[in-house]
């Protein structure tokens, strides 16, 4: 937030800058990307044209979104190992209201889709096989 973007109309004849005012911190999952809203003022400008906008933005690779309900003391989530929770420690890349990203989780780790009452690590847990079991 705060960041300048320089913007551009769809003909690329002109170009305007602009500030990012604010950045919804969720990933959208089919696009992997996420939406931000620019500030831009010109005389030129009339509300609903379209402008095109170059964003530097950190690329995250290796990285899942979760609750941030799962997320325990800030660096580390609960995970399934052989039916036993399991604690191991995480990188949050990116805090949202209601998410974070975090870096370096193995692909293949069972994590927790919500949080257990009274869990600790060594818990006895049986993991959902389906989409539709919690």
């Amino acid at each position: 937030e705060g960041a300048k973007v320089e913007l551009s109309n769809l003909e690329k004849t002109k170009t305007y800058q602009g500030t990012v005012a604010r950045v919804n911190g969720s990933i959208d999952a089919t696009t992997q990307t996420i939406t931000a809203f620019v500030d831009v003022e010109h005389e030129d400008l009339k509300e609903g044209m379209y402008l095109e906008a170059n964003l530097d933005a950190e690329k995250v690779e290796d990285a899942i979104e979760i609750d941030r309900n799962l997320l325990l003391d800030s660096q580390e989530i609960y995970v399934v190992k052989d039916s036993l929770l399991d604690v191991i420690p995480v990188k949050p890349a990116h805090f949202s209201d209601r998410t974070v990203v975090l870096k370096n989780v193995p692909n293949g780790t069972i994590i927790l889709r919500k949080p257990v009452p009274g869990a600790y690590a060594g818990m006895q847990v049986k993991a959902a096989t389906t989409d539709t079991a919690e």
